[in-house]
């Protein structure tokens, strides 16, 4: 197909679907207002007969209250029940008010008289069992008080009764009965609707069981929510919908009506006469701007392919093409023969090119390759260049007519493959490989190698460097690395031997600090319950008891310090920036507030910040102040104080007391787990906790040393980081 008629049938196309679009356009605008009026037109149809229902059961409501009021003054003037139903409920009467049914029911629910007109003849008719019974049924669930007033739409045999229901008052306010009055909504009340409105109206009991497709999905739209919905029922046909509500006020039948469409089909035919109209003028367009188009573009056009296509045959681009006319086609041919120029440039700078790549791969000091992947080719070098050549001892010829696998040794040729996979996924690859010489020896080389695509054929790049030289020097640094590797594994070992043994020292610690809980509980408990039986033990006895168990207390104790020791041992260290003098303050409150008898002189150093693990850090100096609170509390002037000293390498903190203090010479003996300096009749403690001070500042990285002298108090210092020890 040629290029006119490829424009002749874009031209056409393009209209057409225009057209189809500006009619889809006009469709949907046009319909959806028709559909918009019809639905309205169908709405206020529906309430009309909505409205017209309404009335009659407000008519049947006034009714009822003025039968009522009749009734209730003849019961109040003693007449009985089927002389009230003879003059007062006749035809007559019940015909003037437009109702089906009467019926009065005692105040115990039973059924006094009922009465049925036929509209038909306006004679009595029977009511039947079945409607008689539902009517029963209905009245017996109703509570009926001196307020009851019901009125609604209920199905009563299969029928809908538009029902109001009186209570029958006496003039001291009491209930004698109920009235019921109602009108069935039948083909009769239906027929009036249509005389007034027009609309055939039908009503569908919604516990009948079965209900038409367009009354269920109308039903689920009602519940949704809304009074009245409409629906469309078919090409033909739109119907209106809206509940009528039983006594209860909940829904017992759906009333629809249903009516022609006659907008929506005036909307069709409006829009069938637009959419003509506009084939009409599109044809007319299409042909003016076709003839148009030939005329001033396609003849200069053809001409212009023409001369293009005889200079593609000739190759030769030194041609130009004659310009003609001031539009863009003028522009067109001007480009190509810029085209043509630029063409015949990049072939003089491709030739120069050329030149300057060929003496850079022929002068490069690190051998190329270029090899063949394609065919029956594959594998051969196809070029190389002059290091190449001199790094093989061969000619660049000989190379040529060689595979690479000719060069590589054995080894080397059995990762060639998993090699030239990856090269041929895309990827460059560095890797060591072996080659020979052309007299048999080999050398070592370092490859790197990448795909290359020429005119559409694909190669492998390859750049080689021979690296005997630096082979050389990594077996000497390799015999070095062995000796490190070596002793490092050595280092190892004892290292993991080390931590097993601490693993085995704190579960064997762990083991029987829990294996002696249980038979010192139960020493306790024994003890406990003999000193508590005050038959049978003589003084002495009890003495024992009481030290057994105290000891016993002591050692449960020291059972639960091995046990916290063990735990910090295991913790791990989270540091994070803790303040000490807030610790402190806090400690120190907690004393005062479980002794508040005492009248200690506390000092705690300002803004004291670290950083450190806060639950240990608080476990620290709760014991350090402990130690000190404890043996300040026979002195008469008690004084502690936290402070830090910063004149040194790493700062010292401090704790100062000036209690009963110790003798240096004990001093190595303070941080021993269990371990008392002083009488424990006289200060209670379980040796514990110093070594748990200890413990958390090596933890830290630091250390912890004390100074003092007996009677004249002590000060214990500690370091959180590495420090210069004292001389």
């Amino acid at each position: 197909m040629d290029l006119s008629r490829k424009i002749v049938l874009v031209i056409v196309s393009t209209f057409i679907a225009l057209v189809f679009i500006v009619a889809s356009a006009t469709d949907i605008i046009l319909l959806n207002n028709f559909r918009r009026i019809e639905q309205g037109n169908v709405l206020s149809h529906t309430q009309q007969v909505r409205n017209l229902i309404k009335e009659r059961e407000e008519q049947i409501d006034v009714s009822a209250r003025d039968f009522s009021s009749g009734l209730a003054e003849l019961l109040q003037k003693g007449m009985s029940p089927a002389l009230i139903d003879q003059r007062y409920l006749n035809e007559n009467n019940l015909t003037s008010h437009r109702l089906d049914l009467a019926a009065m029911y005692g105040v115990d629910g039973r059924l006094m008289f009922i009465r049925a007109v036929d509209c038909d003849t306006g004679k009595y008719c029977d009511v039947g069992p079945v409607k008689q019974h539902a009517l029963d049924a209905l009245v017996a669930n109703l509570k009926v008080t001196v307020d009851t007033h019901f009125n609604g739409t209920v199905n009563i045999g299969g029928e809908p009764l538009m029902v109001s229901l009186q209570p029958l008052k006496a003039p001291d306010g009491t209930v004698r009965g109920l009235a019921v009055i109602g009108c069935f909504l039948d083909r009769d009340e239906l027929d009036h609707i249509f005389r007034v409105t027009g609309y055939n109206a039908t009503a569908a009991g919604l516990a009948s069981g079965w209900l038409p497709p367009d009354v269920v999905v109308a039903n689920a739209e009602l519940q949704q929510g809304g009074e009245i919905v409409a629906r469309v029922l078919n090409d033909d046909s739109v119907s209106g919908y809206f509940y009528l509500k039983d006594l209860s006020g909940k829904p017992s039948f759906i009333v629809s009506i249903a009516e022609k469409r006659i907008f929506f089909d005036q909307g069709k035919a409006i829009v069938s006469y637009i959419i003509g109209a506009m084939f009409v003028c599109c044809g007319v367009f299409c042909g003016v701007m076709l003839i148009f188009i030939r005329g001033t573009v396609l003849k200069r056009l053809a001409n212009l392919s023409a001369t293009v296509e005889e200079i593609s045959k000739k190759r030769d681009i030194s041609a130009r093409l004659a310009v003609e006319g001031e539009d863009e086609l003028e522009v067109l041919a001007g480009s190509i023969n810029t085209m043509l120029e630029s063409l015949e440039s990049a072939e003089q700078s491709l030739k120069e090119s050329e030149e300057r790549y060929r003496a850079l791969f022929e002068r490069a000091p690190d051998s190329i390759f270029i090899i063949a992947t394609e065919g029956e080719d594959d594998g051969r070098i196809v070029a190389a260049n002059s290091a190449a050549a001199a790094q093989h001892g061969y000619s660049v010829e000989e190379l040529c007519s060689l595979k690479i696998s000719d060069l590589n040794t054995p080894e080397s040729n059995l990762v060639s493959g998993g090699l030239r996979e990856r090269i041929a996924s895309g990827e460059w690859v560095t890797c060591e490989l072996w080659h020979f010489r052309k007299d048999g020896s080999q050398f070592p080389i370092e490859v790197q190698a990448g795909p290359l695509t020429i005119h559409g054929h694909r190669y492998i790049l390859g750049f080689d460097r021979d690296i005997t030289s630096r082979k050389l020097a990594e077996e000497s640094d390799r015999m070095y690395l062995e000796q490190n590797r070596q002793l490092n594994a050595v280092l190892g070992r004892q290292a993991v031997n080390l931590e097993l043994a601490n693993r085995e020292l704190e579960t064997f610690n762990y083991s029987v600090s829990h294996d002696l809980r249980g038979p010192l509980t139960r020493i306790s408990g024994y003890c406990q319950l003999m000193l508590e039986d005050d038959s049978g033990i003589d003084p002495q006895t009890r003495t024992y008891l009481t030290r057994i168990y105290e000891s016993s207390c002591w050692l449960d104790e020291m059972i639960d310090a091995m046990l916290k020791l063990a735990q910090l041992a295991r913790a791990d260290i989270l540091p994070v920036p803790v303040n000490l003098t807030a610790i402190c303050r806090d400690q120190f409150s907690s004393l005062l507030l479980a002794e508040p008898e005492r009248v200690v002189e506390v000092t705690v150093a300002p803004g004291v910040t670290v950083l450190g693990d806060e639950s240990l850090l608080k476990i620290l100096l709760a014991n350090l102040i402990n130690n000190a609170w404890k043996y300040c509390s026979r002195t008469g002037q008690a004084r502690i104080e936290f402070g830090v000293m910063t004149d040194g390498p790493a700062p010292v903190y401090f704790v100062r007391d000036n209690g009963t203090g110790f003798d240096m010479k004990d001093a190595d003996k303070l941080f021993r787990v269990f371990t008392r300096l002083h009488d424990p009749t006289r200060y209670s403690g379980n040796g514990i906790g110093l070594a748990t001070a200890q413990r958390i500042i090596t933890r830290h990285g630091g250390r912890i040393w004390a100074e003092g002298a007996v009677g004249r108090g002590a000060t214990f210092f500690f370091t959180l980081a590495p420090d210069v020890q004292p001389g």
